[in-house]
């Protein structure tokens, strides 16, 4: 019994061991991604990112919440959005990117990038966490009930200081901010 539970013991260490050797991984490709797209910025500044299906066409694609230190040079695979144009600050904030992934594998030279900047600090609030909903969730519904149009991809879920959820969502040609109505 006692070599049993020492045996256990190992594997769950060795477990943990390559579950965060697949983490590395996985934050290394994003570094990867992130300096490819935007070789002129400070990529040290990725805070989070998160996996899903955010366009709804059956591929993993990445977002990726980041603080630019620039707008990035025209590049035919960048679409650059500004869904909170509240203002006309020039000032970068911590902003999204979006991977979309273009099959199979991931070609950089085929993948199509969604930078949706900040220039308000909507992002920037203490408590802010980057959430995801995926389509197939029980909490999915709930979420998408809220949206304009209906969509089968998964959802990023920014929480305001208010309460109040927002969401990044897929319109069928490009991303777009959803704000509810503040009801008091």
């Amino acid at each position: 019994m006692k070599y049993i539970r020492l045996l256990l013991f190992f594997y769950l260490a060795l477990l943990s061991i390559s579950c965060d050797a697949d983490s590395d991984l996985n934050q290394k490709f994003v570094d990867n991604l992130m300096n490819h797209f935007f070789p002129n910025n400070n990529n040290s500044g990725i805070i989070s990112y998160k996996t899903g299906d955010f366009n709804g066409d059956g591929l993993q694609d990445i977002v990726v919440l980041f603080k630019p230190t620039k707008i990035p040079d025209k590049h035919t695979n960048i679409h650059i959005l500004t869904p909170w144009n509240y203002n006309n600050s020039e000032v970068l904030h911590r902003s999204l990117v979006i991977f979309n992934n273009p099959g199979k594998t991931w070609e950089f030279n085929k993948t199509h990038v969604f930078l949706l900047l900040d220039k308000t600090g909507v992002l920037e609030t203490p408590s802010f966490q980057l959430l995801i909903s995926k389509f197939n969730s029980k909490t999915y519904n709930s979420h998408a009930s809220y949206l304009p149009v209906k969509t089968k991809s998964d959802l990023i879920i920014l929480p305001t200081e208010s309460g109040i959820d927002t969401y990044i969502y897929w319109n069928k040609n490009t991303y777009q901010l959803f704000e509810p109505e503040e009801i008091p």
